[in-house]
């Protein structure tokens, strides 16, 4: 696309009056950006961002007003205040480390897999046979651990 006199005189007119650069684009047949980019090497007066930036609008704000002054009470006028006690936070529930548990037998460890909340009076751990080399009996072993095949989902087909 080139740009005749004609198209720049009325983009210039346009321009000036105040329509928006993908206002004009349409008028003359020419991509918004189009209309920018020749504005722009024509030096033409900017304008603002229609986007808003930081939460503010690319048009200048009024100064906001100042608040008026608070009244000074004298001391024989002031609000009484109360004063409120909080209630003491609960004391948190002792943590204390569960120990490690080995099978009566001494064979070897029990399932560690935790029951219950570590805070609770009844917290406790599976404690049935654990899986040689893991830490959990078979059934937690198959909660805790994902098998994932070599084969793809295709290649199963």
């Amino acid at each position: 696309m080139t740009w005749t006199e004609e198209r720049v005189a009325e983009l210039m007119r346009l321009w000036e009056a105040g329509r928006s650069a993908s206002e004009i684009g349409r008028l003359l047949g020419v991509s918004k950006n189009s209309v920018v980019g020749k504005a722009h090497r024509m030096k033409l007066a900017a304008r603002p961002s229609p986007i808003k930036r930081g939460g503010r609008s690319a048009t200048p704000r009024r100064p906001a007003a100042t608040p008026a002054p608070k009244p000074i009470l004298r001391a024989d006028t002031q609000p009484k205040i109360k004063k409120i006690i909080a209630p003491a936070p609960a004391a948190a529930p002792e943590r204390r480390p569960a120990p490690a548990v080995r099978r009566a037998s001494g064979k070897g460890p029990n399932c560690l897999w935790p029951i219950g909340d570590p805070g609770d009076a009844d917290f406790h751990f599976c404690g049935a046979p654990a899986v040689p080399g893991k830490p959990y009996c078979a059934e937690h072993c198959a909660r805790a651990y994902i098998v994932r095949s070599n084969r793809s989902d295709s290649e199963a087909a």
